[in-house]
């Protein structure tokens, strides 16, 4: 690949808001949000929020809280579960470009609130011709999934020592074979064994003192408490890389590696491959071996495991911790953060897709 024309994020100074629980309710009053509730809301600034006197405390908790935050230092509203948003916050909010993000309470992604912010109808017809043309597809969606099983190799290398030096040297195999693959059916199977030898050694990356295990990957619903975390951060990722394509340009729903199909954000799935485990599985893996996630935090039943919405706060937080982390990007040579570099590749992709790039180049955390 030939140099990169430099490219430079947009500024980092807004942060998410997220409203986690039943009966909560967002206002507009002069230029802030505020958020009255029951319990805590959190913010992505690590809970630097400003707080009105008098609130009342209940046992364990505390009642008919006001949290305000400032409209020009957000980036996004988040709210999951049961929660109330007024008409003038939202004609707000889509004026200003914020997009509502909404969400069940078990974390599942819905839909979202936007203004007219996608206007890159050439981006978009590009896209749809792309996908149309398998062989254009197969070459993004070859880099995709090399990226991902690289990060993947680096994760186990960096967080288990004791990883053989087998499992090592098929996950770097397993890159090369997806880089050169001749159809979506062949990247498929190959993202499939190393998935197998990545989760076959998550276990070993969980500290054997913080009381909590992991066997193998499992879904809707999962069967434990670290397969809970990591089905509500992907779906928490996945809603960040949704946000990024859609400001772009971006259709979130067309794909070049996930195909189609209704109500599913394909792209969003795609861009988020490579950043699963260094995102997603680096927070989980943390939260438990830092002991932030305890037995309470989850509720168990004959179905599966889910989290509390404390736990939910918890994890939220954790996440929030790992998208402000500031890397060197591995192109630019830049500082960035995580939540940044999201929407570098985005961007990235829609260089590939006008003709300014030969080939995708994933994030690959060096």
């Amino acid at each position: 690949m030939g140099k990169i024309r430099r490219l430079l994020p947009a500024r980092d100074d807004s942060l998410p808001v997220y409203v986690v629980g039943h009966g909560h309710t967002v206002r507009k009053k002069g230029d802030r949000l505020e958020i009255r509730s029951i319990g805590k809301v959190d913010r992505g600034d690590n809970g630097r929020d400003d707080k009105k006197d008098g609130a009342k405390k209940g046992k364990g908790e505390i009642d008919n809280k006001v949290v305000e935050a400032r409209l020009r230092e957000i980036s996004q509203v988040n709210l999951f579960g049961g929660v109330e948003i007024s008409t003038p916050v939202l004609a707000d909010l889509m004026q200003r470009g914020i997009p509502v993000l909404h969400f069940t309470r078990g974390g599942w992604f819905q839909g979202m609130s936007v203004g007219h912010t996608s206007k890159n109808v050439e981006l978009r017809m590009r896209q749809f011709a792309w996908a149309a043309d398998r062989n254009r597809s197969l070459s993004i969606a070859r880099s995709i999934v090399d990226g991902k099983i690289r990060n993947c190799r680096t994760q186990i290398r960096r967080n288990d020592p004791e990883s053989p030096r087998d499992a090592l040297d098929r996950l770097a195999k397993l890159s090369k074979d997806a880089a050169s693959a001749s159809s979506i059916e062949r990247l498929l199977g190959i993202e499939g064994a190393a998935a197998g030898i990545y989760f076959g050694r998550m276990d070993h990356l969980l500290k054997a003192d913080q009381g909590f295990s992991f066997a193998n990957r499992n879904k809707r619903p999962p069967k434990d408490p670290v397969n809970a975390v990591l089905s509500y951060l992907y779906a928490v990722l996945a809603k960040d890389v949704f946000v990024s394509l859609l400001a772009v340009g971006f259709d979130p729903y067309l794909g070049f590696y996930h195909r189609p199909r209704y109500g599913r954000p394909a792209l969003a799935l795609d861009m988020m491959e490579e950043f699963r485990p260094i995102i997603a599985d680096s927070t989980t893996i943390n939260l438990f071996n830092n002991r932030e996630l305890a037995d309470k935090d989850f509720i168990k039943t004959g179905l599966g495991v889910s989290l509390t919405t404390k736990g939910k706060r918890r994890v939220i937080r954790g996440y929030e911790q790992r998208m402000e982390t500031e890397i060197t990007h591995p192109l630019f040579g830049y500082s960035v953060s995580y939540r940044r570099t999201i929407e570098v590749q985005a961007r990235l992709l829609s260089r590939v897709l006008n003709g300014e790039l030969k080939e995708y180049p994933a994030f690959i955390r060096r």
